[in-house]
């Protein structure tokens, strides 16, 4: 076997042996064609792993929930979508400037609603926060680490300021909501969920500077939780929307601390990268999970589906798998041996996988395609 074809088998797992086989059938018959072409639509075969993680919670009807960055865009479509399937909701936000508008699209004067302020980047008030915050509904279940600020500066041009601000609100404030409601989740015992809001820019780099890096670093945190917490009662999900209508681009103007904000004018702002501003409008929709960009309520919805089938990623836009199987072939492509890998290396693909949440993320969500998403 050439380095090549030695590579591919080791990187790709089985998909060169599906194609092969393919070959073989068209001239064996019709019968193993399709066979072979089942097999190649079912994409790489994998060790078993065993299962992955079972939904710690499978209905949210009365759970509490922590929803950070909860008084607008996504993290009020994510509220909106808990309270409609019978969740108690706590909305977090950095003031209390929208509460107003935010509490219209909840019935009036709710139990099952209330409103907290909280700046995530205050580690040491994140205790005396949760305190506080379990006084009103008693443990939490389900914390949304949604806070989060648009800042599109570019990576080369971007101050410190920049970086403390973009990484302290889309970065720090999930390491310290999970370091907090972790061990309390864990004390209590109940099904609990962490859901983190990353973005396509976390995943495919290029327009967003600095925010795209704050989102690729939260990603990687809820991975890593996901392999941490597999055996416990948290299950864990990494929220990547796309477009969705959402006050992100407002960040600069209502929410950075004068402590943070630059001296100098605004630094120049990644090529393409979009402009900030009021939302945007809907586009006509066919239907909701097509329209761009999205309705926070339909993200809201597709996040409370990923927490009830403990979905390790929650993608409301799939059209962006060209861009991540670019990213993926990408690295696979450059992991180049140069010699021929020793057949004890190769046999032994397992130990090399690292931790078994991917094999049994992708186990999982073939088993799962169909879904009944209310409202979706």
């Amino acid at each position: 076997m050439d380095d090549k074809n030695l590579n591919r088998r080791q990187m790709l797992g089985g998909v060169a042996a599906a194609g092969a086989a393919g070959m073989v059938g068209m001239g064996a018959g019709a019968n193993t064609a399709r066979a072979a072409e089942a097999a190649a639509a079912a994409g790489p075969t994998f060790p078993d792993v065993g299962p992955s993680q079972a939904p710690p919670i499978t209905s949210v009807k009365d759970k509490v929930a922590y929803i950070t960055g909860g008084s607008s865009g996504i993290g009020l479509g994510i509220a909106r979508a808990l309270h409609e399937q019978g969740a108690k909701v706590i909305l977090g936000n950095l003031n209390d400037r929208q509460w107003a508008d935010a509490l219209k699209e909840f019935p009036e004067k709710d139990p099952r609603v209330a409103t907290f302020v909280q700046d995530v980047m205050d580690r040491d008030a994140w205790e005396g926060k949760a305190d506080e915050i379990e006084k009103i509904f008693g443990p939490v279940h389900i914390l949304v680490n949604n806070a989060g600020v648009g800042l599109f500066t570019s990576v080369r041009e971007g101050t410190l300021k920049d970086w403390d601000w973009g990484m302290g609100v889309n970065f720090w404030g999930p390491v310290y909501g999970s370091r907090t409601f972790i061990p309390r989740m864990l004390k209590h015992g109940q099904g609990s969920h962490i859901v983190t809001t990353s973005s396509t820019d976390g995943v495919l780099l290029g327009t967003a500077g600095i925010y795209a890096v704050t989102k690729m670093a939260v990603s990687g945190l809820m991975e890593q939780l996901r392999h941490e917490l597999r055996a416990t009662n948290i299950g864990t999900s990494n929220l990547v929307p796309g477009q969705t209508t959402s006050n992100l681009g407002r960040s600069e103007s209502e929410y950075r601390p004068e402590a943070l904000k630059n001296e100098a004018p605004p630094t120049p702002r990644t090529p393409g990268a979009r402009p900030p501003g009021a939302a945007r409008p809907p586009a006509p929709e066919t239907t909701p999970l097509w329209a761009r960009p999205q309705t926070a309520l339909t993200v809201g919805r597709l996040v409370v589906d990923g927490i009830l089938n403990n979905d390790m990623w929650i993608y409301p836009a799939p059209e962006y798998i060209v861009g991540v199987q670019a990213r993926g072939m990408a690295m696979a492509e450059s992991m180049v041996p140069y010699q021929p890998m020793p057949e004890h290396i190769a046999a032994g693909r397992d130990r090399y996988y690292r931790t078994p949440i991917y094999v049994q993320e992708i186990m999982h969500r073939r088993a799962t395609r169909k879904r009944n998403i209310p409202g979706i």
